[in-house]
């Protein structure tokens, strides 16, 4: 969804983006190359070990890092030495601030600006939080305000608006320390919210208006705010798509593995074909069991009413303010119905997630795609020239499988189509 640039001096850049959303590990691994983007691999590991963020299994969380880590290395040839982390918002807050730059020589220069995001860095923050991104909102140079990197431009003094985006000092290094003893560096660290925020160009779209953000997971609910493009806050509701599975499973007893993508995908209040069964299952005593578009849709409906219920609650104060949207994200978004009853309920505009970038075409990777395009700025502004993995050896896999494929497809192939259609003609 961004424009994508060449970063820093070299053509390539390959990065691995590491995730702990609620029970599940994502690893994302993409490659920048010659201004193009390509997903090179994704995988989501189940995690245990985590409960409500916390780590209450300290050995079995580095395990599975560690783990899948080396599957992933395996899988795209090169090992995995960094990794940019996403943490997850918990506590989140926001300390705005203005820093002021003399630019060197009177021309400003990007290492003017990473300076000014650098000195903003020494600001005192509560002790229980942690910075975490530092987010340019708005430049003012010769007079005038610019949300656009005003580069070369002539001027004496530039003033910058900067947002310290902040989580919870705790777990934050507890996550990156358990990464640490997986054997892995951290590159970086970025916030979930603020992550999906630069992927899905959230904070550019907030400026007119207000716009909420729903990443609703299985487990929690993170929902954010964003107005006069910043990310102003974030609060987490401890509720998700489990108590609708949850409801399905007391009713039904369907096979549990089966019960999500049911939710997610059948669940239907509008459709015409209402007694049309959806699944069908045996039971331990190898009785026949079934149920339609109707039951299903019908037993979710008080979970999922009081659910939206409780999140309009929050969000009323907002949307009685003034023009006010919906984003949803998460495994949330995969719900069509959840999404439209939201729209009906609240009378707002409500967006859904559609990721258009081949390879991470799953609305619950946002988080862990957009952790690129934050470092990315990054390595911009301070020209850097890092990769996450062995690019040698990485170099070394994509040219073995360039000589694989280009001599099978050129060569071979043309040879057996031409060898067919030979021995079709006699």
């Amino acid at each position: 969804m961004l424009l994508l640039l060449c970063m820093g001096n070299t053509l390539k850049q390959v990065y691995a983006s590491l995730f702990i959303d609620e029970n599940e590990l994502q690893i994302v691994v993409g490659e920048y190359f010659n201004t193009r983007f390509n997903i090179i691999r994704t995988d989501k590991v189940k995690m245990d070990g985590i409960l409500d963020f916390k780590i209450n299994d300290y050995d079995r969380v580095v395990e599975v890092i560690s783990k899948s880590i080396e599957h992933t290395s395996t899988k795209i040839g090169a090992s995995i030495k960094k990794v940019i982390l996403v943490l997850p918002a918990v506590n989140f807050t926001r300390y705005p601030l203005r820093v002021s730059v003399v630019p060197n020589g009177g021309i400003l220069s990007k290492k003017d600006i990473a300076k000014a995001i650098s000195s903003s860095l020494k600001a005192k923050v509560d002790v229980n939080s942690m910075i975490v991104n530092a987010a340019v909102v708005k430049y003012y140079v010769n007079g005038i305000a610019t949300r656009r990197l005003p580069e070369k431009e002539i001027c004496d003094e530039v003033l910058v608006d900067i947002d310290l985006l902040c989580a919870d000092k705790s777990l934050c290094y507890e996550y990156v320390k358990a990464v640490s003893d997986a054997g892995l560096e951290v590159l970086d660290i970025t916030l979930n919210n603020y992550s999906i925020c630069k992927e899905a160009v959230l904070l550019e779209q907030s400026l007119n208006s207000n716009t909420i953000l729903l990443d609703i997971g299985n487990e929690h609910t993170f929902m954010s705010l964003l107005s006069k493009g910043k990310l102003v806050s974030t609060e987490i509701i401890y509720d998700g798509l489990s108590n609708l599975s949850n409801a399905v499973y007391n009713k039904f007893h369907l096979p549990k593995e089966n019960i999500d993508r049911l939710v997610k995908f059948n669940v239907d209040y509008e459709t015409n074909y209402k007694d049309d069964s959806v699944f069908a299952w045996n039971d331990d005593n190898q009785v026949n069991h079934s149920i339609t578009v109707s039951e299903l849709s019908e037993c979710v409906k008080e979970p999922l009413n009081s659910y939206l219920d409780k999140l309009l609650t929050m969000c009323k104060p907002i949307i009685d303010s003034g023009p006010t949207s919906f984003f949803v994200v998460g495994e949330g978004s995969k719900m069509e119905t959840l999404v439209n009853e939201l729209k009906d309920k609240s009378g707002c505009d409500v967006r859904n997630y559609y990721p258009d970038t081949i390879g991470v075409r799953d609305a619950s990777l946002c988080a862990a795609f957009g952790s690129f395009f934050v470092y990315k700025e990054k390595a911009m502004l301070n020209e850097l020239n890092v990769s996450c993995v062995d690019i040698a050896e990485y170099d070394q896999t994509v040219d073995q499988k360039k000589v694989d494929i280009e001599g099978e497809s050129i060569t071979t192939k043309i040879k057996k189509m031409f060898e067919l259609y030979r021995d079709e003609e006699v």
